[in-house]
């Protein structure tokens, strides 16, 4: 760690203490989807801090903070979850001092006033899968960072330009900018960030107020990416009687690689890039000198995927059906 980033981690933490000496503004940042345990662990944190003191002063303001104060739902098992009321829309919100980001549907309005607080020098903290909007808000860019073990291949594919760190609690990017794993990891994130401002004995009296016996924001550890299940998945098709298609899916947690083989080209094992969108899916791999695509649609669930298949200018139909799962 260098000096210069050691100076201005300091400050930051002394302007986070000191200029709000009265109380610390915690922005609790919600959107259609927000996560619960995202929000609730880190609230359940900062809400409970105590100082032991002779006021026993609770140092720290909570609040929500949304595009606008529209109700919203959480997830759901599937479904809409409850329903918040946000407390400020992001044109009234009070400045905060620490802004927190859990997994959310996220959107330009977002991005843009994470920015403003970021550039502000606020402590941005994002709480699993809310690490995806920090990156695309621009406020992970050459930094390192993680987010919720079963959607690392998703990050590393979307940002390839971030460090992804793995098997930790949380990640610092910057002076004031953190990302924490999955879901619980928000809790260390937030008990870390009371020991920076309090000190360690302050963080474990609220730990023990919580009753929460996690260590992991005084070990940073985190959970082997093993423990994520892998799912394998063959679908096959054909775009001429003796040329099959065969396209393997491996995933891992939530995030999925591609590589398919076309026997009769003599492609084996070509890493593909699948994209989805609703119920459109397209992918394209190499072939030859050249790029094959394919374009086309199948409800979700289903077992079957039609469409078109291009090589080298030439458009076959394609339907690729789930052969095998659980290989």
């Amino acid at each position: 760690m260098t000096m210069k980033y050691v100076t201005a981690f300091l400050l930051a933490m002394l302007m986070l203490a000191g200029a709000n000496a009265a109380t610390i503004k915690v922005a609790f940042v919600i959107n259609e989807g927000a996560n619960v345990m995202d929000i609730a662990g880190s609230w359940e944190v900062f809400q409970d801090t105590m100082l032991d003191d002779d006021k026993e002063t609770m140092p720290f303001e909570l609040y929500t903070v949304a595009p606008s104060k529209t109700p919203l739902h959480t997830t759901g098992s599937g479904r809409p979850g409850m329903t918040i009321t946000p407390d400020y829309g992001f044109s009234d919100a009070p400045a905060p001092d620490i802004v927190v980001v859990g997994a959310q549907s996220g959107g330009p309005e977002l991005r843009e006033w994470l920015k403003r607080q970021h550039a502000d020098g606020k402590t941005v903290l994002s709480v699993c899968t809310g690490a995806f909007q920090l990156a695309r808000a621009g406020l992970l860019n050459g930094k390192s960072a993680t987010t919720h073990h079963w959607y690392l291949g998703n990050f590393a594919e979307e940002f390839p330009d971030v460090k992804l760190v793995r098997e930790v609690r949380f990640v610092q990017a910057d002076p004031h900018t953190y990302t924490a794993g999955g879901l619980s990891s928000g809790m260390d994130l937030s008990l870390h960030i009371v020991a920076e401002l309090f000190g360690q004995q302050q963080a474990q009296r609220t730990a023990n107020y919580m009753e929460y016996q996690g260590t992991g924001w005084k070990t940073n550890a985190g959970v082997a990416v093993l423990t994520a299940p892998v799912k394998r998945q063959l679908w096959r098709g054909r775009i001429k009687p003796d040329t099959e298609i065969l396209l393997h899916v491996l995933t891992t947690g939530a995030s999925s690689t591609y590589t398919t083989d076309i026997p009769a080209l003599h492609v084996a094992d070509a890493p593909t890039r699948v994209k989805t969108a609703d119920h459109l899916v397209t992918f394209s791999l190499a072939v030859g000198d050249g790029v094959a695509t394919f374009s086309g649609s199948g409800e979700a669930g289903a077992t079957a995927i039609s469409g078109t298949f291009i090589q080298d200018g030439v458009a076959y139909p394609l339907t690729l059906s789930l052969s095998a799962r659980d290989l």
